[in-house]
């Protein structure tokens, strides 16, 4: 595995960025070696967005930063999102799955789950879980909504 990449700016708006290695996970066949990238900005604080990508080709979703959070501990999610710790073994260090997609036809990835945690922390110090929504700009959501009327 490489090792993982943390980016964080403060200017203009706050962001994390974490570049590093996961897996995904395929019944009956090896792994197979993916890059992964978190993003997480205090303009949208509530969610993550995470690209996988193998071989040029990316794929895109949106999380929530909250679902990423509890999956620390304990296993989360509803509908096409699941995330769940996994202990570490003899050989692997303790691991973090996100299931993307419908059970019968998901994605399910595997990462490392201490560096996505130090992650996690850097983006609950740029914006304290609980205190989202003073950082969403409501006035310009509404102007925005008034302008289309």
């Amino acid at each position: 595995m490489s090792e993982p990449l943390t980016h964080v700016s403060v200017h203009p708006h706050r962001t994390a960025t974490l570049l590093h290695d996961a897996v995904l996970l395929r019944d009956g066949l090896r792994p197979l070696p993916l890059g992964l990238e978190l993003h997480y900005t205090s303009l949208d604080p509530f969610a993550v967005r995470v690209t996988l990508e193998v071989e040029g080709a990316q794929v895109r979703w949106v999380l929530s930063r909250e679902t990423l959070l509890l999956a620390r501990s304990r296993r989360t999610g509803t509908g096409e999102v699941a995330a769940w710790p996994v202990p570490g073994a003899a050989d692997a260090p303790p691991a973090l799955r996100i299931r993307l997609g419908p059970v019968e036809g998901c994605a399910v990835v595997e990462t490392e789950r201490d560096v996505v945690s130090e992650w996690l922390d850097v983006t609950a110090r740029l914006v304290p879980p609980g205190e989202e929504s003073s950082h969403i700009d409501w006035d310009g959501f509404l102007t925005g909504l008034s302008d289309d009327a």
